[in-house]
């Protein structure tokens, strides 16, 4: 039986510069482009609360059009909340306290918590 070989898969985009067109590709320069990392961070807040009681439960810094699924720790400008992830009037946990690509953050329950 032969063993499937693997996927390759490129995790840079690369651009071949040319001098003129005596150079081959193999002479070419290439430069990789990376992403840069957002320095300032999103700029637009919106206020969270609790979808059942409706009592605000952050101040975030969101980037984005799209739903709430995680609050990076370092975003949330104001917290009201005194036990993490669980709502101050209801008691109702809203999320779950977790590391994002090494950043900690709260993974937001469907349903639990509405924005605006």
């Amino acid at each position: 039986m032969v063993a499937p070989q693997p996927i390759k898969t490129h995790y840079y985009s690369y651009q071949s510069r040319f001098y003129d067109n005596k150079h081959s590709p193999s002479n070419a320069e290439i430069k990789l482009n990376m992403a840069k990392p957002n320095k300032k961070g999103p700029t637009r807040t919106v206020d969270i609360f609790c979808a059942q009681c409706k009592a605000q439960l952050f101040t975030y810094r969101k980037g984005g059009k799209g739903a709430l699924i995680k609050c990076f720790k370092e975003r949330i400008v104001k917290d009201n909340t005194q036990v993490p992830c669980t709502c101050p009037e209801c008691g109702q946990i809203f999320a779950r306290d977790t590391l994002v690509r090494g950043a900690p953050a709260y993974k937001m329950v469907g349903g639990k918590v509405t924005f605006k």
